[in-house]
């Protein structure tokens, strides 16, 4: 929706520490983020994603392209306030981008698109991943899934509907179609479908901007994992796993029960994600892709693991047992594990070969793996960058120019990212 600002998010999964620390623990050799490094987001919005990781890593360089040019100002407006000159903004849809673009990329990152946009420009996307990232780079691609959000489609299609024979903005647009759709559900629809009526008490709760942006546009449309990885494959990408943590998670912790043995005796990987996006009633997916991916490695899990320092961030307690919220219900970390885990975090920074020698762990490195990453997923622990940088005076100046905008973000320039 052109006629209105989309709403300012920010998602600690698309920053650059956090790729390359996860793509470590699935066993990938990922670019060296202690090293300078190019990253490219595609539909960048107003840039906060970008902005953040430019003021964490500020000899790199990164460019977000967008075609809404006033989502651009925004940005400009800014990276100029923060003084942070490594950010470069290109006004420009994915076609023309891609036609000239002559830029190589460690990482090409894209949130909140694909699923929103027409199949040629869907295409477009991934040839400019697949062409411009370096052998080794990595590609994160956000969209929506099924089958959790399969039954937002009748409620998307009605309030597209609408909006085509309404007048005036998108924004006014989306309040008439959910109070038309408030109606519908108080005159006796879903009866049969009591989670068409929590999708509507979500809807609901957000605001109208980002219900315009989510729902009013022509191409609106959840996909099947197997089917984008098919996609993205064509283009030279192979498919390594996800940015989400929780869905690295072995399934004895990420999918119910009755469900474990089957998916671990399913060898076709294709059939295995489809299997655990039904077990988790998955409604998005944050996959990771890598441009000549190579062999899965323990001993790379292991260095990777071993080698990266975590920090506690600010709502870690000091003690377990933590219970995790999670898309299959709550998870309780036991006790035994994870209060070591915390009690040394809270005393200072460790590296992942420090917590492997707490005697509760023993060295196990396959229990620490499932600790941190639950940790990480709850924004309980973060890896820290390797030459943890003390906060700048540019992170101090983006620090204000967010609240002057009201985005509830704080940065935290340690660990290469931002909390709310």
């Amino acid at each position: 929706m052109s006629d209105v600002s989309y709403p300012t998010f920010f998602y600690k999964e698309m920053q650059p520490l956090w790729l390359a620390t996860v793509a470590g623990f699935l066993g990938i050799v990922a670019p060296d983020v202690a090293r300078d490094f190019t990253l490219c987001e595609l539909g960048c919005g107003a840039g906060v994603n970008l902005l953040i990781a430019a003021a964490c890593h500020p000899t790199s360089r990164f460019v977000g392209v967008d075609f809404n040019k006033e989502h651009l100002d925004t940005a400009r407006q800014a990276a100029a306030a923060a003084g942070i000159g490594n950010v470069e903004f290109v006004h420009a849809d994915f076609a023309s981008f891609g036609a000239v673009c002559g830029e190589q990329f460690d990482f090409v990152t894209c949130h909140g698109v694909w699923s929103w946009i027409a199949a040629e420009d869907q295409q477009h996307l991934i040839d400019i991943a697949a062409r411009c990232l370096i052998p080794g780079g990595l590609f994160y691609l956000h969209y929506m899934c099924h089958p959790g959000s399969t039954q937002l489609a009748p409620l998307q299609h009605l309030l597209n509907l609408c909006a085509h024979h309404m007048p005036g903005p998108s924004t006014r647009q989306a309040q008439t179609g959910m109070r038309l759709l408030a109606q519908v559900a108080a005159g006796g629809a879903f009866t049969e479908e009591p989670a068409m009526h929590r999708h509507l008490a979500n809807m609901a709760r957000r605001q109208p901007a980002d219900l315009a942006h989510e729902f009013l546009t022509d191409h609106w449309e959840p996909a099947h994992s197997a089917n984008v990885h098919q996609q993205v494959a064509g283009s030279g990408l192979t498919y390594i796993g996800s940015a989400d943590v929780f869905n690295n998670l072995d399934p004895s912790l990420s999918v119910p029960g009755g469900l474990q043995g089957l998916i671990r005796r399913t060898a076709v990987p294709a059939l295995a994600e489809t299997l655990k996006d039904m077990a988790r009633n998955a409604h998005q997916r944050t996959d990771l892709f890598q441009k000549g991916a190579r062999s899965v490695s323990g001993s790379i899990v292991a260095a990777s693991l071993s080698s990266t320092r975590f920090t506690a961030l600010p709502a870690a307690p000091r003690r377990g047992p933590v219970t995790f919220t999670t898309p299959i219900g709550s998870v309780e970390g036991p006790a035994s594990s994870y209060t070591p885990v915390l009690e040394r975090l809270a005393t200072g920074p460790a590296s992942g070969a420090e917590l492997a020698r707490l005697p509760a762990l023993d060295g196990d490195i396959g229990e620490l793996l499932q600790v941190v990453q639950l940790l990480m997923m709850q924004q309980l622990a973060h890896p820290m960058l390797a030459n943890a940088p003390v906060t700048d005076e540019r992170s101090l100046r983006l620090g204000s120019w967010l609240a002057e905008h009201d985005v509830p973000l704080q940065l935290v320039p340690a660990c290469a990212t931002a909390i709310a």
